[in-house]
């Protein structure tokens, strides 16, 4: 195959998906810096903060909201389960693979506030899991678990969007990051004051990042303590 006509047709994608987004992106309503009126709420930079150091998007309050009362907002269509990464660190998470921010489609992620002690129980009670591609294992609650998770509060929310982001979008929506790190792939944009760590990836997908601002600390922390990433000038 020629090299050329095959950069050319990745190109051509490249710009032929910029320009869906931007033209999704009119259908949102103006840009932050322009007047307020917006068209469509439950936009991914529609972040709401509190006096208390918590915040709010996609109509779900992070450390407030319960995760039943989280389902019922964003439907019910999720699949909940215990995800214990390659560093044996667990997590109870919904996933919602086709999720619609406004006329933004993406995969969302619900991180639920649960105890690391109950966490253990949890994982004490099941005798297996299944795999994930990540190499991550993933375990299905008991039907008594469950009914104790969906009580617990929504820590934290990750948006995977269906459209590939890039700096002027993210500059343009959200506004310019108090921070921006940066490694050989990875460039992270972050936002303490709305709770929020927007990675962008030279290869794999976007990933938006949201905490209550009170906590962002859980997020910028390892950032800033990896020596693989440097401060870029903006």
């Amino acid at each position: 195959m020629n090299i050329l006509a095959k950069f050319d047709r990745k190109r051509l994608l490249m710009v032929a998906g910029s320009s869906l987004f931007c033209l999704l992106l009119s259908a949102c309503g103006p840009a932050p810096d322009s007047p307020p009126e917006r068209i469509v709420k439950g936009l991914p930079w529609q972040i709401e903060q509190f006096e208390d150091g918590s915040s709010e998007v996609f109509g779900l309050r992070l450390g407030q909201t319960t995760l039943a009362q989280a389902l019922e907002i964003i439907g019910k269509d999720s699949e909940s389960a215990i995800v214990i990464d390659q560093q044996n660190h667990a997590s109870l998470e919904s996933y919602i693979s086709h999720y619609k921010a406004g006329p933004l489609q993406g995969k969302l992620i619900l991180l639920v506030d649960i105890p690391a002690s109950q966490l253990q129980e949890m994982i004490q009670n099941l005798e297996h899991g299944d795999y994930m591609a990540s190499g991550a294992r993933k375990l299905l609650p008991t039907d008594s678990d469950w009914e104790l998770a969906q009580q617990a509060t929504i820590a934290g929310i990750s948006f995977i969007p269906a459209i590939n982001l890039d700096d002027s979008i993210i500059n343009n929506r959200f506004g310019s990051p108090q921070t921006q790190l940066q490694s050989e792939e990875l460039t992270h944009y972050l936002y303490p004051d709305k709770g929020l760590d927007i990675a962008l990836s030279e290869n794999g997908k976007e990933v938006l990042q949201y905490i209550a601002p009170r906590q962002f600390h859980k997020l910028s922390q390892p950032l800033l303590n990896d020596p693989s990433f440097k401060v870029a000038s903006q």
